[in-house]
């Protein structure tokens, strides 16, 4: 009878171990699962904001007058006209840059080669397009 009650307390004490282990398993897995695909699914952002939005925001919050009012605008679009600016000029030296890639594979590769070379690092730039401003 006490080597009954000595089994069953140690049948026991495993199924325990066993669950804890089960449980802090499957913790684990879930976290890490969760920290892997975290940076892999595209989050739903708010839309930009334009010039006369965050001018009327800076206005109510801070509650300007209407001269600061026209200034905060000024300044905002001036900022923004820059960063366009700005984009616009680093859209054409990625693009210069691709054509150099471009020449130099076709001068390395075989007429077939680079053309079929071509039509994935089309589909591929295609993939990778970088989306359209407004």
């Amino acid at each position: 009878m006490v080597t009954e009650i000595i089994q069953r307390n140690k049948l026991l004490v495993r199924m325990l171990c066993g669950l804890i282990i089960l449980a802090s398993g499957t913790a684990i897995g879930a976290g890490t699962t969760i920290m892997l695909v975290k940076h892999h699914v595209m989050w739903i952002s708010k839309p930009h904001k334009d010039a006369n939005e965050i001018t009327e925001m800076i206005s109510k919050k801070y509650g300007l007058n209407p001269q600061q009012t026209q200034q905060v605008q000024q300044i905002i679009d001036k900022a923004f006209q820059q960063r366009k600016q700005s984009d616009e000029e680093e859209d054409k030296r990625r693009e210069a840059g691709i054509q150099t890639i471009i020449a130099e594979m076709n001068d390395v590769l075989t007429p077939e080669q680079f053309e079929r070379w071509n039509k994935d690092f089309q589909v591929f730039r295609e993939k990778h397009k970088k989306p359209a401003q407004k």
